[in-house]
């Protein structure tokens, strides 16, 4: 009887933990409720430009954290929020940028669309 009451006591945990879980893009979970917090936006110009105005976007508005060179992931904060960039070359002369935000474990896609924005803004400014 204890072990099926255990049994069934860990399988409600696990299934409580795996419904609060969110990936990033540098491939962690972490705790929150999942929720809409992606923008992916693609452009047709080098790898490095792209990664330059988002670097200079996030130290403009925040701290930049990490830059994982393996990953393609730039990490920052604004404010209290968590930001990822993920920049994407695997395409031949286009440059996939997703860029995803959580402010503790709930997803702000308002930040998310406005730091997007403001990266397009740099690379007109900068082309």
């Amino acid at each position: 009887m204890k072990l099926k009451f255990f049994t069934l006591l860990a399988l409600s945990c696990l299934l409580f933990w795996a419904a609060g879980c969110v990936s990033t893009p540098k491939d962690d979970l972490v705790f929150g409720l999942p929720g809409k917090d992606k923008i992916v936006s693609r452009y047709e110009l080098p790898y490095d430009k792209v990664k330059a105005a988002a670097i200079t976007v996030l130290k403009r508005n925040g701290t930049l954290v990490g830059d994982d060179l393996v990953r393609k992931v730039l990490e920052a904060r604004i404010d209290t929020a968590k930001v990822y960039v993920a920049l994407d070359d695997s395409e031949p002369k286009i440059t996939k940028v997703t860029v995803q935000v959580r402010r503790g474990a709930v997803a702000d896609i308002d930040l998310s669309s406005e730091v997007d924005k403001q990266i397009y803004g740099q690379l007109l400014v900068n082309h």
